[in-house]
């Protein structure tokens, strides 16, 4: 029995050392890392930005209009600084990890990066909805760690896809994320240096870069595959907007620049591509023009049947005049206002078929006030005390039976409010054109007939993320990325934690030993 328990000892002792070595493998390979605090930015670039053309907004600044989470109730449109840790590994690795903190523009997937790879994006699980809970998404990414796969400090995400909760709709804008590794020792530890056999995890750093070149390409492809062509506009619906043929012809020749600098073998003349493309692309973006078509005037016999009806009216910008996103209309009280209201008016119609629309001015004034309308012979305006329109009254003349939709153009004085100036970062006043547009379906005739049913035009939530959408490019899948969960399947529950060998080794022989002594006091006391 003695001998026996001899050679459990000798087990033991055996087992304790192991452990000894394991951890200070664990402890040697600790200190042949680094880490430093960096600032770290993720944001849409202005020049990507479609809907709000040139602003900037960092996905990494909490700030938001709303002031939620107790962020400035600003728009996140500064960088951070900071932010980050950067993690130098014995084997000259780079790990980053970062903090996406903003609630209210929020990240819902990234991915495509050449020279970054995605290793965790947690998310959490709370609700994220719009300001009437019309709109909403289930969780956002609220952290990033990623291996930086080079040192040029600037690595873009072409796949992507935001929700902003105050327009609640996704955009699927490419996304830069911006490291300073000033001041960060990039050289490997002794230990690595002398072990040259062992390959570098990092690939040369002149390797050509193409990420920004193809997010610029597929935004002005977009643009210019559904741009409409017209000499004056007078033939373009004032929902849409137009350029001329010169204009599209511009941004075209630069596209064709910009595509075969795919092929460039330095890094200069893709750059160079870049900001050709992006320079033509906001000309082309600034060029853009409101349809200006409208209902012509025409008589006819047949007028409308006197009496008082309830119809579809409403007031409306377009947003290539506003520079703000979609077409905010005055007539709706809702966030964001970008759909016409139905049966919110009342149109008086006397013996003669001349007609009379009053129409209620109800958008949020954290929106914007609307304080004067002309262009049409509008009457009985009223207002609040401080000067904002409530309701206005349109006269229409002898209304003619021909068209079911009146479309005429006006000129509005409009004062932005708090909230729009945030998202927009405009200035508080404007003259902008605007447009009326009357419905009359159904509405009784003189004849004895009804006037035919045009359905007013709504946008859904799909619709206007289709319309808010800039364009974005999937790149090619990174192999080793498809070996980690994806942004939406990754969670703060479902993110293992990664242990050293040399700790799991540990671990082993610490179970190890103690099953060894119960053994044996159990066979002692026998």
């Amino acid at each position: 029995m003695i001998t026996q328990v001899r050679r459990q000892g000798v087990l033991a002792l055996v087992l304790a050392v192991l452990l000894m070595l394991s951890t200070g493998l664990t402890a040697q390979a600790a200190e042949g890392d680094k880490t430093y605090t960096v600032t770290a930015n993720l944001y849409c670039p202005g020049e990507l930005n479609t809907q709000l053309p040139g602003v900037t907004a960092y996905l990494t600044n909490g700030n938001n209009p709303l002031g939620i989470d107790g962020y400035e109730a600003v728009a996140p449109t500064t960088p951070v600084s900071n932010n980050a840790t950067l993690t130098v590994g014995a084997d000259g690795t780079l790990t980053l990890s970062l903090k996406v903190p903003n609630p209210v523009f929020t990240l819902q997937k990234i991915g495509g990066c050449s020279n970054a790879t995605i290793v965790s994006a947690p998310r959490d699980s709370r609700e994220y909805a719009t300001t009437d809970g019309s709109v909403s998404r289930s969780g956002r990414i609220t952290g990033l760690t990623l291996t930086l796969s080079d040192t040029t400090g600037k690595y873009i995400f072409t796949d992507c896809t935001e929700f902003p909760t105050l327009l609640g709709v996704d955009w699927t804008v490419p996304l830069t994320l911006e490291v300073d590794l000033s001041g960060v020792d990039l050289t490997p530890s002794q230990s690595e240096q002398e072990e040259p056999s062992v390959p570098p995890t990092q690939p040369p750093t002149t390797a050509v870069k193409l990420d920004a070149l193809n997010s610029i390409i597929a935004t002005a492809e977009r643009s210019a595959n559904t741009a409409i062509v017209s000499v004056d506009g007078n033939d373009v619906e004032p929902g849409k907007v137009w350029v001329t043929q010169a204009d599209l012809d511009t941004l075209k020749t630069e596209l064709a620049k910009a595509k075969a600098a795919l092929a460039a073998a330095d890094q200069s003349t893709v750059d160079a591509a870049v900001q050709a493309l992006t320079d033509a692309h906001r000309t082309f973006t600034a060029s853009q023009q409101s349809g200006k078509k409208v209902t012509e005037a025409s008589e006819t016999d047949t007028t409308l049947a006197e009496g008082t009806y309830t119809v579809s009216c409403n007031i409306w910008f377009n947003k290539a005049d506003t520079g703000l996103p979609l077409n905010p209309h005055i007539t709706n009280p809702t966030f964001p206002p970008y759909n016409p209201v139905l049966n919110n008016a009342t149109l008086t119609v006397d013996a003669e078929g001349n007609g009379k629309v009053t129409i209620p001015v109800t958008i949020s004034d954290k929106v914007m006030t609307v304080r004067s309308l002309t262009g049409l012979p509008f009457t009985d305006v009223e207002t609040t005390e401080e000067g904002a329109i409530t309701s206005v009254s349109v006269e229409l003349g002898r209304i003619s039976t021909e068209n079911t939709v009146i479309t005429q153009l006006c000129t509005a004085e409009i004062q932005m409010g708090d909230l729009a100036m945030a998202i927009s970062g405009l200035e508080k006043d404007h003259t902008w054109p605007a447009v009326f547009e009357l419905n009359l379906s159904d509405i009784p005739t003189s004849d004895g007939g009804k006037m035919p049913v045009v359905e007013v035009e709504m946008m859904n939530a799909d619709d206007a993320s289709q319309a808010m959408a800039s364009a974005g490019v999937s790149g090619e899948t990174d192999p080793a990325s498809e070996e980690t969960s994806s942004p939406e399947e990754s969670s703060p529950e479902q993110s293992a934690p990664v242990f050293p060998i040399g700790a799991i080794a540990a671990a082993v022989a610490v179970v190890a030993l103690v099953a060894v002594i119960i053994v044996g006091k159990k066979k002692l006391r026998k």
